[in-house]
């Protein structure tokens, strides 16, 4: 249970994807929500 603890709530957020441009998840959300806000 551990183990799936640590995947879920740490590596999957901070793991960099390809398919993102090379961010993490987290990093990503927060770059597609200040280019959306500035087009407000």
């Amino acid at each position: 249970m551990a183990v799936f603890e640590w995947i879920e709530g740490w590596y999957n957020p901070h793991r960099r994807y390809s398919s993102i441009g090379r961010l993490a998840p987290n990093n990503f959300e927060k770059q597609l929500t200040v280019s959306n806000e500035s087009r407000i």
